[in-house]
């Protein structure tokens, strides 16, 4: 999860008072949350001379892991206790879902899932169908990210991208776009350490939808 998913539901929430029943769909009791403006901030700048010049240049620093941090249940500020389901606790897949919660949240978020999944269109469709009425869907994925297999990493996303596999099962797309947006000059590092720390470029987008009345 990206911590720009939490600040961009925040500015949504202010938009569109978001309401309960909140689902959190893929989601985690104790999400792992990427801050990357931790890693950029103690980016590593380096003079390099050439040909009579001097030149600045960014490299990460050597312990990327700080930029993990950890914030139980982000997504309390509409619901407190709010229901998270995950096959990894047990829980049915997103696919299975509307056999038992058909039309049955205003509110459901999904972060970090679109790229894992086997079909996406089967999984957005089965998220338009356990939203109510007049219901939101927020979904973010990342755009350019290192390969990540949770079992399986699949696909990447542009905004308009989301927005085709959206409105194409029936939701009505709201707003879309990158949320999340640094540059190799960033200096940002892989933690895995068979990349040696090589700089990450980091893209993420979300589209916000709702369920027609």
């Amino acid at each position: 999860m990206f911590y720009n998913d939490i600040l961009k539901f925040k500015e949504l929430h202010a938009k569109y008072n978001f309401k309960s029943p909140l689902l959190d769909a893929g989601g985690l009791n104790d999400p792992v949350i990427a801050d990357y403006e931790i890693s950029k901030n103690k980016r590593l700048q380096l003079a390099y001379a050439y040909d009579g010049n001097t030149y600045q240049i960014n490299v990460p620093h050597p312990v990327q892991n700080d930029r993990y941090i950890k914030i139980n249940r982000p997504w309390s500020l509409v619901e407190e206790g709010y229901l998270i389901l995950n096959p990894e606790y047990g829980d049915p897949y997103i696919e299975d879902l509307p056999r038992i919660y058909d039309r049955k949240f205003n509110t459901v978020v999904m972060v970090s899932v679109l790229e894992h999944v086997n079909d996406p269109f089967e999984v957005v469709e089965s998220i338009f169908k356990i939203c109510a009425p007049g219901g939101y869907f927020f979904n973010s994925t990342p755009f350019v990210f290192p390969y990540h297999p949770s079992p399986n990493d699949n696909y990447r996303f542009s905004p308009s991208g989301l927005r085709i596999v959206h409105e194409r099962v029936g939701f009505e797309a709201l707003e879309s776009g990158f949320h999340v947006d640094y540059s190799a000059a960033d200096a940002i590092g892989d933690t895995n350490p068979m990349n040696y720390g090589a700089i990450q470029p980091v893209r993420g987008c979300y589209i916000l939808c709702r369920r027609p009345s």
